[in-house]
Order: structure tokens, then C-alpha cells, then sequence
């Protein structure tokens, strides 16, 4: 009679196997689980900075088309205005060849706030939504005067601004915004006798 010689594994070597095979499995997760996560955070950042920078590429152009333009009673010249939650200016338009209203209003919520900008009698629109965490904008008058001189000197408008911008859901820290605007054609209006 023929004798057959089974092999087969032990049950320690199976425990073995199933202990390695478990250590690799759970560093293969984890590293997903990191990388997935790191992936959404930076995506995050880069729609924050997308937003702030396609807002601040707006002002800009609006604040450089800006100009001192007398209000509809042919009073005063109505110039920057802020406040907490507004910033009016008048632009050059020259698709209308004519002065326009420009609002960005900011509409402050706790989730996070939204920014409107509204030119002329047009719809207000959304630039940012939902994602403001902060946002302050100041008007700043400088006068330069040359030593000894007896001129009225230079005058020189900016605005100041800072935003926060933050993402809906996450605990990343909200990503800050800081810059000062020189309206160009305001300080050269201004500045002509």
C-alpha cells in the first residue's frame, strides 16, 4: 500500500501570514486615508485662492477705472464710500461712455459670508459665496508735501483690504488675503489743478 504524504501549512503559519498580510493592508489605508485628505485640503486652498484672486483682479479694474464724478443733483463729487459692509465708488464705463455706481457689498453669515458686486442698474452678482470668513476695507487720504515748499502737495487714495476666505466644512485655517489699492486714475484726477 502506498503511503501519501500530505503538505499542508500549520495553523502558526497562517496566523503569520494573516498578521502580515493585516500590517500591510492597515499602512496601505492609512496612507490612502492621508493622501486622500491632503488632496482635498489643498484642493480646498487652491479654490480659495482661485476666488480671492478673481475678486481682487475685479476691484482692481474697477478701482483703476474709478473717477471723481459729481452725484445726480450736480452737487459735491461723490467719491469712496465704505463701510463695514459696502464699498461704492463711480467708474468709467466705455462699453456706455459714462459714469457708473459700482457696489461690492458684503454680506457677513456664520458658515461664511458672501460678496455681491453690483455696476450701475444691473443685477447684483456673486463673486464669492459662502465663503467669506472676514472681510474689512478702509480708505486711506495721504497728502505728500515736499520740505519748505508752499504747494498743496500730493495727495495719494487707497484702500486697504483684508479678507479672510475659509472653506464650508474642514478645520483648515482660513487662508488671509491683505493688499493696498492705488485707484490710478482717482489719484490722478485728485491731483490735476
Amino acid at each position: 500500500m502506498k503511503t501519501f504524504k500530505t503538505r499542508a501549512f500549520t495553523l502558526v503559519e497562517i496566523l503569520v501570514v494573516c498578521g502580515i498580510v493585516s500590517v500591510f493592508l492597515g499602512t496601505a489605508i492609512m496612507l490612502f486615508t492621508n493622501f486622500r485628505r491632503s488632496y482635498s485640503r489643498s484642493e480646498g486652498t487652491a479654490v480659495l485662492m482661485q476666488d480671492g484672486a478673481l475678486f481682487l483682479a475685479r476691484l482692481r479694474t474697477d478701482l483703476n477705472n474709478a473717477v471723481i464724478a459729481p452725484d445726480a443733483s450736480g452737487g459735491t463729487p461723490a467719491q469712496l464710500n465704505t463701510t463695514p459692509d459696502q464699498l461704492s465708488f463711480m467708474v468709467y464705463s466705455s462699453r456706455e461712455a459714462k459714469t457708473l455706481p459700482v457696489v461690492y457689498r458684503y454680506l457677513a453669515e456664520e458658515n461664511g459670508g458672501s460678496i455681491f458686486r453690483r455696476e450701475g442698474s444691473e443685477k447684483e452678482r456673486e463673486l464669492i459665496k459662502d465663503r467669506v470668513a472676514s472681510l474689512t476695507w478702509q480708505t486711506e487720504l495721504e497728502r505728500f508735501l515736499e520740505p519748505e515748499s508752499t504747494g498743496s502737495g500730493t495727495l495719494r487714495l487707497s484702500i486697504g483690504l483684508d479678507i479672510k476666505l475659509k472653506m464650508k466644512s474642514g478645520d483648515e485655517k482660513p487662508f488671509s488675503l491683505k493688499t493696498s489699492i492705488f485707484p490710478a486714475r482717482l489719484n490722478r484726477q485728485l491731483n490735476s489743478p
